[in-house]
């Protein structure tokens, strides 16, 4: 049976010496490609980003697209390194995109407060832009997101008591049926936003209504998963994860960083700005990229972890119970019994 631990340093030693590598939030090892380990947040990880990164605060739970852009891992990766020996491998980790893959490192734990913070600071950032595209059908498409969001609000907060009710793999098959619905919804808009054949430019509120869409569905994913692994509905949870990462890749496909860049430069007649605007339009491009691709990465992680509990006969809830207690400790490791030794 797998067990919860503390990060173990051999994990830590293995990757510094390239014997193994971080994927996602997974340790492989590469020579064999086997999962060594699944790294876990737990309560007390959201607590140290806000004391050694300053990321996450429930006054700044989503950053738009033009701040995001500014974050470099370099400097994140600094603070971290602060830590003791054991978080390692944290600075293997990237986190220039959390603001809109999540925190991606295993199952979310973040709370109701703090989901649901970022579910209404997406919601308001939306409204902001709505007022800065000019779009004549915009308000009818911003009055169905608007409904999206509030039932997605009340499945959130079903989400978090899951491991408290007695039948919890029933209420968690009705969550991630309608958190899929919501996923799907808001999905439709991202794309119908992506459709520039009629359109000679762009402004970069364009690009930054994609990074918020984008980051209102991993919401939804993020959601679906913890549903599902905690009504210990393990194999429902790698056939759903499966299909989400799908979506995730189709999303990346029609996302050209290069295209996106060309077509917010041309919103400026002047050659120069129109220069210094594509700059600024490529480096923004290549974050909301960057933001899905990590959505993917996530998504494999939880994949990998709900096989690991069914295949090694633990319970979902259960883990979910462990990993949702009060702890100091910011990460743990699921260790497969094979690797345990």
């Amino acid at each position: 049976m797998p067990l919860l631990y503390d990060v173990p340093l051999r994990f830590a030693e293995a990757v510094a010496s390239d014997r193994a590598e971080i994927v996602g939030a997974m340790i492989k090892d590469k020579a064999t490609k086997q999962v060594l380990a699944h790294m876990q947040q737990t309560s007390g990880f959201q607590q140290m980003l806000y004391n050694v990164v300053g990321l996450g605060s429930s006054s700044s739970p989503f950053s738009p697209l033009g701040i995001a852009s500014l974050i470099q891992n370099e400097q994140i990766k600094h603070g971290i390194s602060e830590l003791q020996n054991s978080m390692v491998l944290m600075q293997n980790l990237q986190y220039g995109t959390l603001a809109l893959s999540g925190l991606g490192i295993g199952i979310s734990v973040a709370g109701f407060a703090a989901t649901i913070a970022k579910l209404n600071a997406i919601e308001k950032r939306l409204e902001s832009l709505s007022n800065e595209i000019a779009q004549v059908t915009n308000e009818r498409r911003n009055d169905e997101l608007k409904g999206v969001f509030a039932e997605l609000g009340a499945d959130l907060q079903n989400v978090e008591t899951l491991v408290s009710r007695r039948d919890p793999q029933r209420v968690a098959e009705q969550l991630q049926l309608s958190l899929s619905r919501a996923a799907r919804r808001i999905e439709a808009h991202f794309l119908r936003e992506c459709d520039f054949t009629e359109l000679k430019s762009i402004s970069l509120e364009r690009l930054d209504r994609l990074w918020t869409l984008a980051a209102a569905i991993r919401l939804c994913q993020d959601s679906s998963m913890q549903a599902l692994i905690s009504g210990n509905d393990l194999k429902v949870a790698e056939q759903i994860g499966r299909g989400e990462i799908d979506r995730q890749i189709g999303m990346m496909r029609v996302l050209s960083p290069d295209t996106l860049s060309r077509l917010v430069s041309r919103s400026e007649r002047d050659t120069t700005k129109a220069r210094e605007l594509r700059i600024i339009a490529l480096e923004q491009s290549r974050v909301l990229r960057d933001g899905i691709k990590g959505g993917v990465l996530a998504l494999a992680g939880q994949i990998s972890i709900a096989e690991t509990l069914r295949r090694e006969g633990m319970s979902g809830t259960a883990y979910m119970r462990q990993i949702m207690e009060p702890t100091d400790e910011p990460l743990l490791c699921l260790v497969p019994a094979a690797a345990a030794s």
